[in-house]
């Protein structure tokens, strides 16, 4: 090989290098189409003591204290759509028919015409786009005069809907639970917080808060403002045959509805009760009433100096004064103190 020839082979190299053109970083195209788009940002802070939710179960939309003040955007509110892929069958194709064998023709036969052009084949149509109709709007009362209830007390909702809650007196929440745990707040969920009181029904307009249902699962709710939900105030979204509104409650008042008065503690014993009092005597039996009791006294030499009395009803007595007897008081001495008188 020449010298020359071998010279241009060796930079041949180097002037295709120039004409290659460097791509910087810049011109790079980043390929993250197919990752989810993050949840966006909310509108407004949430107010204190309440959590917006999570995006993908529920959220609050906006939040209204009453009496006619402004209300606050705390979520945009989603446009829910859902594409619905038709299947088409496709028709089978379709075959021109066979041509029929060309004969030379006789001197004077008619001319021999073309065969049929097949149809053009045909294609399925596009997917079609189902649009869903208007997302519902859905009111439920909180308290008021229905007492430690949410008014209706369960919802069948769907993905969009709006719920907006209007809240009576007194001063509850709607915060969001496990359906094992109906009292206890589930993490993540969305609390509305204690920022909606209405003492006695005095805000009017009432408060409201909206939420927007984000999923088609069930849903749990309760009031954690004291006991009311130990007694049964709960709420739920879509709840299904194996785990009903009912039996959320009956968890809710087992498993919190310890509502009875604390026993009294602390002091001291109280003293033992004192001893019953011993029966009363029975009273003395009263003399009969012809007998009055006398005193007297026996002397040394066995003489009685003796004093009796007897009412005046009782003299005479008959048996021992004998009939006809009157006047003076009745009395009566021992035989043997008669004699012993009379001995002296």
């Amino acid at each position: 090989m020449k010298f020359s020839a071998s010279v241009a082979m060796a930079l041949a190299p180097v002037a295709l290098a120039r004409n290659v053109r460097r791509e910087s970083p810049s011109d790079l195209v980043k390929r993250d189409g197919h990752l989810a788009a993050p949840a966006p940002a909310p509108v407004h802070p949430p107010l204190p003591g309440m959590a917006s939710g999570s995006h993908e179960t529920i959220i609050i939309i906006w939040a209204n204290p009453g009496g006619g003040a402004a209300t606050t955007t705390i979520n945009e509110k989603v446009t829910v759509t859902h594409t619905v892929i038709q299947e088409v069958t496709q028709p089978a194709a379709v075959h021109p028919p066979p041509a029929a064998p060309v004969h030379p023709p006789p001197a004077e036969a008619a001319p021999v015409h073309p065969p049929a052009v097949s149809p053009p084949p045909v294609h399925p149509p596009p997917p079609a786009e189902h649009v869903p109709a208007a997302a519902a709007t859905h009111t439920v009362t909180v308290g008021g005069p229905g007492g430690l209830t949410y008014q209706p007390d369960q919802l069948q909702a769907n993905v969009g809907d709006l719920i907006i809650f209007e809240f009576l007196a007194q001063n509850h929440t709607i915060s969001q639970s496990a359906f094992a745990t109906p009292c206890d707040p589930l993490a993540g969920g969305m609390d509305s917080g204690f920022e909606f009181a209405n003492p006695n029904n005095t805000v009017t307009p009432p408060p409201q808060v909206a939420l927007q249902v984000m999923s088609p699962e069930p849903m749990w709710f309760y009031c954690k403002q004291g006991n009311h939900c130990g007694q049964g105030m709960v709420f739920s979204v879509n709840p299904t045959a194996e785990k009903t509104h009912a039996l959320f409650m009956a968890k809710a008042i087992e498993q919190k509805g310890n509502g009875g008065a604390s026993p009294i503690t602390g002091g001291d014993k109280a003293p033992p009760a004192a001893p019953a009092a011993p029966p009363a005597a029975p009273p003395a039996a009263a003399p009969p009433a012809e007998f009055a009791p006398g005193k007297g006294q026996v002397m040394p030499d066995g003489s009685c100096n003796c004093m009796a009395s007897c009412s005046f009803s009782g003299f005479p007595a008959v048996g021992a004064q004998g009939v006809g007897a009157s006047g003076g008081y009745g009395g009566a001495l021992p035989m043997n103190m008669a004699a012993m008188k009379m001995k002296n």
